[in-house]
């Protein structure tokens, strides 16, 4: 196992080579200023970009029965559940039976260089 994760650790290092060259070719990047900042709003001098996303999601349910005491469990988030979260998170809850739950995140970042 050692050496499969070895490998992939390789790959995925030599993977992420272009990335490291990218990211460095920003390093001399001066931080905006507040005041900067504060001016610019939205996509304020980014020209527009078309983008497409598209999601396409399918489900059945059915043929499913239900009999006798039918017992669901508590649907709830404690108060400190998001409290060390970063990034984009996605929280799904079912309060029934015999549901489908689809979901779709799409994140379409711009970066003009």
């Amino acid at each position: 196992m050692a050496r499969v994760t070895k490998g992939m650790l390789t790959v995925t290092l030599v993977a992420m080579l272009p990335m490291v060259a990218w990211a460095e070719s920003w390093a001399g990047a001066e931080p905006m200023s507040t005041e900067q900042l504060e001016a610019a709003s939205g996509r304020q001098g980014v020209p527009l970009r078309w983008q497409l996303n598209e999601a396409e999601q399918n489900a059945v349910v059915s043929g499913n029965v239900l009999s006798g005491p039918v017992i669901t469990g508590d649907n709830w988030i404690a108060d400190q559940a998001f409290e060390n979260m970063s990034g984009i998170a996605t929280v799904i809850q079912n309060t029934g039976n015999q549901v489908v739950i689809q979901d779709s995140t799409q994140i379409n970042i711009l970066i003009n260089h």
